[in-house]
């Protein structure tokens, strides 16, 4: 009987505290989740080829989990698979530039770490995913790196095109959208999500939700095009309410931004629309054969890079954050081995380093010190 009333006493106070987790992390989601598209917004998600009736969809099968022996295997793993180096043991080396004080004329992009990107070409001014605050709404879970969160919302200048690839949090970053927001010109992002936009108080006159094979005329010589991805959405309120995509900036340098994906045949869709490309930005980690059809995995990059033959390739969604079961440093060394001899020049700059796209630069291997 004391067994019986102990253990009801423990399992109270669990209950307890899994309730205060809840109302805790409920309290500093809320606003930070966004909400789903209404009006004119969903009116248009309705019309998306890419929409079934009640959710996006990829143009091939995709499943959000690949695990041979299941979910809850795969969340097993995820959540306690030992991997060796799979943090940092010591700080990431980074740089910290006045990207404030950059003249227009400039062409440079700089890594921010993750996915997010500050690229400034033919003198506009583009950021990408930009998770400078935070990767979660609450520090639970998904920290930074140290040394890798070098750059915060204050050190951003004005830009032209803040530009969302999807919705999930280590892309769409409430705390840093929100401090940016008087310094934002324009946004641009997947179908759907701009109703979080007009929600956390941007202007809804700012604000272009694009489908898949829609454009922004940038300038009488710049397009940002809107182009496939394969992956998924979800923000707390249900997966593939909203888009995810990939994006090319087409002008006098052609600049492709993959955003996440999983390996598929839009690549060659890419290269026959755009058979130059100046820069690639690949996404290169948080792979794993339990989501290999939503994240490239090491050899489909290969693929990819073949099948997109870009002049430049610099990879990214590593080096900050932990989601994959892989040593940090992996997705780097294996792209820099199998890119020796290839017609393609590697750029591996560390984050904050300035890579100018006009001239040829060397960078070391960071990773390996």
């Amino acid at each position: 009987m004391k067994l019986k009333k102990r253990t009801n006493r423990i399992m109270l106070i669990i209950i307890g505290i899994i309730l205060l987790l809840l109302i805790y992390v409920g309290a500093k989601t809320w606003v930070a989740v966004g909400k789903l598209p209404t009006g004119e917004r969903l009116e248009r998600v309705k019309q998306s080829s890419h929409y079934n009736g009640k959710e996006f969809v990829n143009t091939i099968e995709t499943r959000e989990v690949t695990a041979e022996d299941g979910t809850l295997k795969a969340w097993w793993n995820f959540l306690f698979k030992k991997v060796k180096d799979l943090n940092p043991s010591s700080p990431i080396p980074s740089e910290k530039m006045d990207l404030k004080n950059i003249g227009r004329e400039e062409e440079i992009v700089v890594w921010l770490g993750h996915s997010s990107v500050f690229i400034q070409t033919n003198g506009k001014r583009y950021l990408f995913d930009p998770v400078l605050e935070s990767g979660l709404p609450v520090s639970l879970y998904m920290n930074a790196y140290k040394g890798s969160n070098t750059y915060h919302a204050e050190d951003i200048p004005e830009v032209d095109y803040l530009i969302i690839t999807h919705n999930h949090f280590d892309h769409l970053d409430y705390p840093t959208v929100k401090k940016m927001k008087d310094k934002v010109k324009n946004v641009v992002c997947a179908l759907g999500i701009g109703e979080s936009f007009e929600y956390w108080g941007y202007d809804k006159e700012k604000i272009h939700d694009l489908d898949w094979g829609e454009s922004i005329q940038v300038d009488e010589t710049t397009k940002l095009y809107c182009l496939p991805a394969r992956h998924f959405s979800g923000r707390l309120y249900g997966n593939n309410k909203t888009f995810w995509t990939s994006y090319m900036i087409a002008g006098e340098k052609n600049i492709y931004v993959t955003g996440d994906s999983g390996y598929d045949e839009h690549y060659k869709e890419v290269k026959e629309q755009f058979p130059e490309i100046d820069l690639a930005i690949m996404e290169n980690g948080q792979y794993d054969k339990d989501w290999k059809d939503i994240h490239t995995m090491p050899e489909e990059l290969v693929k990819e890079l073949e099948t997109l033959q870009p002049k430049k390739v610099l990879t990214y969604h590593n080096s900050k954050f932990t989601l994959g079961k892989h040593a940090w440093y992996e997705p780097l060394e294996l792209i820099y081995k199998a890119s020796q001899g290839k017609p393609y020049k590697l750029l591996t700059p560390k984050i904050g380093e300035k890579v100018q796209l006009d001239h040829d630069q060397t960078f070391s291997t960071w990773w390996r010190k």
